[in-house]
């Protein structure tokens, strides 16, 4: 017991104190732990340039595949002739993936006009009607997730983070996120361990010779988004799968 609480004293003194445990609080964190006002907005100007760089040169070079080939200034998307090629095809599924999660970021620079334009090039261009296999969990966290988020932001009645309404929105963006999370429900069909398959094509479901090892990582991250999409289309088929997966894990 001494022990911790020796070594709780250690921290709060390192903290506090700064030159008694040196050792602790060197000269990297006394020169980089605080920021001046004048730093804080060169920080926020500084990722806002870095933000637009790459977002508006996805746009022009890469829009509406995935990502942006930064070597060959191309776009990239999911790679049909390599299926086995798992770092590039978990994550890339051929839904302008660059495009879905810029939408959030969008009003978090307080650009709303973008932040339409780019609902508008969503809701025309993006299908998940494809045959493609891709991670559950990247498809949760990254599509979904975005997908619920700017539906919330756009019908926030609130304007908590400020008035986004499109005057033609109709939902589009949750159809969506319903659509993919249905897609994805293969994965939890006759697992035997109870944790969902890490990867489903999108037309076939699970497919034969899929790679399926999952990690706790992978299974047990999928609670949130499908806790708030079934509570939006009040349906608990998605919520309840995914605290199924977490019991089982826990």
């Amino acid at each position: 017991m001494m022990f911790y609480s020796d070594l709780f004293a250690l921290i709060v003194l390192s903290v506090v104190g700064g030159s008694i445990y040196p050792f602790i609080r060197d000269s990297y964190v006394s020169k980089y732990a605080t920021f001046t006002s004048d730093e804080l907005l060169e920080a926020k100007k500084t990722a806002r340039d870095m933000f637009y760089f790459a977002y508006e040169n996805y746009i022009q070079h890469a829009f509406p595949k995935d990502e942006l080939d930064p070597i060959n200034c191309t776009g990239r998307g999911h790679d049909h002739l390599h299926p086995s090629n798992l770092n590039i095809n978990d994550v890339l599924g051929d839904y302008s993936l660059s495009l879905i999660e810029s939408l959030d970021t969008l009003v978090v620079f307080e650009n709303r006009t973008e932040f339409h334009n780019a609902i508008r090039l969503v809701i025309n261009n993006v299908s998940f009607e494809r045959n493609v296999t891709v991670q559950v969990f990247e498809a949760t966290i990254r599509v979904i997730g975005s997908l619920l988020s700017a539906h919330l932001i756009l019908t926030d009645e609130s304007h908590m983070l400020g008035n986004y309404t499109l005057s033609e929105y109709n939902g589009e963006l949750l159809t969506m996120a319903h659509d993919l999370a249905t897609r994805l429900l293969p994965a939890f069909d006759d697992t035997k361990t109870g944790l969902p398959f890490p990867r489903v094509n999108l037309q076939n479901g699970v497919k034969e010779g899929t790679v399926n090892e999952n990690c706790p990582a992978g299974a047990g991250s999928l609670l949130l988004e499908f806790s708030v999409l079934s509570r939006l289309l009040g349906d608990s088929t998605y919520e309840s799968l995914a605290r199924k997966t977490n019991q089982k894990l826990w």
